[in-house]
């Protein structure tokens, strides 16, 4: 355990921070998944019943319609008035009563059968009738012996009684005349198919049963085989039911009689686990959602101070280069640019120590050049101009003027500055040297603003450049004319020198890495470094460079009204 906190705690902010996320979205969803499923389940229970009940009361409203014709027809074959006539006359002849019976009787009884095929037979009890006549008109002393006439009551109204074991159905009706039973009139009813409707429910899973309202079992249909014995009353089942099984009920509006419907909690529970089977893969895709988003977001959050961090181990190791910025207004946004200024401070305070070493270094070298008398040596260069002119030795003459002006023009008084006009003839002069040294065999091209001869340059700053053109790019020329550009003009706030060569040039890639590559004497990358030190950065040199074409190398320095704004904003 203390393994375990101690690796948690050595873990990267950004670890943990995903953790918790992690945990934090879990939790909630865990938590409202469990209230789903309970509430869930809850609702598919109700449903369940719901459902049970309305199609209980569907099909009961069903049964209840077609109790209900047949009712309306017994109590219009009641009083229909060719029945009451068949009724009253006891003096008629057999003649007569056979003659009555078949215009009138006969298809009175026997069209309901045509219209309702649950309609077995209709039957005419009477006590007018001495013989039977087919199945209808029999006389009433015959119906003592019918299934159903020791199960009526003394009521007048349509009495509906069933023989569940027997699965038998009849609908009668008692006709009085003068106060006592003159007929009876029955209405025999296939069982199923009045039961059909419910039987058709009652089915894939649901059982059920029909009671009147004494308890007696009139029709069930057990689907689930549950064994419960449908003999006894319909209360001692229910008990029974209850206890595995979900019940809902409906009675009849037409007869009173009693419908139940169950299913066993299994089968519900199953609906239940179905439910929750379907919610699974809901679950597993918020979980791939939030291991997705988590870890996303927390190196989101987390990715500047990673940022920070890595800069301020490179700073460690010696790298002052601030890579991190941020514009956020948080904690971490504040750290970040404090962490910049504070770089910015340091650099400031380097360079202040590094600058004070530079001048340092500037008064020795100015010491050193004190120490040397530029007039010794200018006498001494015109004493040997005057003597080569007596020896008619013009081209040494020449030489030696020039090496005089070279010096002259680059010691410049001790001076660090020098105008472009001077450094154009420094640099003239140096030409003039490596003229005679090649022997001519390369064209100068001069291309020169007056309006900048007048603006300051740092001295010495052309000779480096020009003769890494003539040594890396003319002298190594084979064919063809050896031409030097060198062009002085103004861009704006800024004085642009270009010296340009038709040499055999190189990769660009290479030439780039010309101001970055250390030569033991005076070189590019010298020049470089002292106008980045006197201009910052963005006044670096450019060159530009292609195998076969040449290479161009571009110098630019700020004019002097505004080298001071240009200086201050580099640092």
């Amino acid at each position: 355990m203390k393994n375990l906190l101690l690796k948690i705690k050595n873990m990267k902010y950004r670890y943990k921070l995903t953790i918790i996320l992690v945990v934090a979205s879990l939790v909630p969803m865990l938590v409202l998944a469990m209230y789903s499923y309970v509430r869930m389940s809850h609702l598919v229970r109700t449903n369940e019943v719901e459902d049970m009940a309305s199609i209980l009361n569907q099909t009961c409203n069903s049964i209840d319609g077609e109790v209900q014709v047949y009712t309306s027809l017994i109590n219009y074959l009641t009083y229909s008035p060719d029945i009451t006539d068949l009724i009253k006359d006891r003096d008629m002849d057999v003649y007569d009563f056979y003659r009555l019976y078949t215009q009138v009787a006969d298809p009175l009884l026997s069209v309901p059968k045509s219209y309702h095929n649950a309609i077995s037979q209709v039957q005419l009890y009477a006590d007018n009738i001495q013989v039977q006549h087919d199945y209808a008109l029999i006389p009433l002393k015959d119906a003592s012996g019918e299934w159903w006439y020791g199960r009526m009551d003394d009521s007048v109204t349509v009495q509906w009684i069933v023989d569940g074991e027997n699965r038998k159905l009849a609908a009668v009706r008692r006709i009085q005349q003068d106060d006592s039973a003159a007929a009876l009139l029955c209405l025999a009813l296939d069982y199923n198919k009045v039961f059909q409707p419910f039987q058709n429910i009652a089915s894939k899973g649901v059982g059920g049963f029909v009671a009147d309202s004494g308890g007696h079992i009139l029709f069930h249909s057990d689907a689930l085989a549950s064994g419960l014995d449908f003999t006894g009353n319909a209360e001692k089942l229910l008990k029974e039911i209850g206890k595995k099984c979900v019940y809902v009920s409906s009675e009849s509006q037409e007869n009173g009689w009693i419908y139940y419907l169950y299913r066993q909690k299994t089968d519900i529970t199953t609906s239940v686990s179905e439910v929750l089977v379907s919610e699974i893969p809901l679950v597993l895709l918020c979980l791939l959602i939030i291991l997705l988003v988590g870890p996303a977001l927390s190196r989101m959050l987390t990715r500047g101070i990673e940022q920070l961090t890595e800069n301020m181990n490179q700073v460690n190791q010696g790298s002052r280069e601030v890579t991190v910025d941020s514009d956020s207004q948080d904690e971490i946004g504040i750290l970040i640019r404090s962490f910049r200024r504070m770089m910015k401070e340091i650099d400031r305070l380097i360079k202040e120590v590094y600058e004070n070493k530079i001048a340092l270094k500037e008064f020795e070298l100015k010491a050193l050049q004190a120490q040397i008398n530029p007039h010794f040596l200018y006498n001494s260069l015109s004493i040997i101009n005057w003597m080569e002119i007596r020896s008619d030795q013009k081209e040494i003459s020449k030489v030696t003027l020039s090496l005089s002006t070279f010096y002259r023009t680059a010691l410049s008084r001790g001076e660090d500055m020098v105008t472009v006009e001077n450094c154009i003839r420094n640099i003239e002069a140096y030409l003039e040297i490596q003229l005679v040294m090649h022997d001519h065999d390369f064209r100068i091209e001069w291309d020169m603003d007056p309006e900048i001869k007048s603006e300051k340059v740092p001295k010495l700053l052309l000779q480096p450049v020009v003769e890494n053109a003539l040594e890396h790019g003319l002298d190594l020329k084979e064919e063809g004319e050896k031409v030097l550009k060198l062009s002085f003009a103004g861009e704006g706030e800024d004085v642009l020198i270009i010296v340009e060569d038709n040499g055999l040039g190189m990769e660009q890639e290479k030439a780039e890495s010309l101001v970055t590559y250390q030569t033991k004497g005076y070189g590019l990358k010298n020049v470089n470094d002292r106008i980045c030190l006197l201009y910052g950065d963005a006044y670096a040199i450019q060159i530009f460079s292609s195998v076969g074409k040449g290479t161009r190398v571009e110098i630019r320095t700020p004019k002097e009204g505004s080298v001071n704004g240009k200086k201050d904003q580099s640092l």
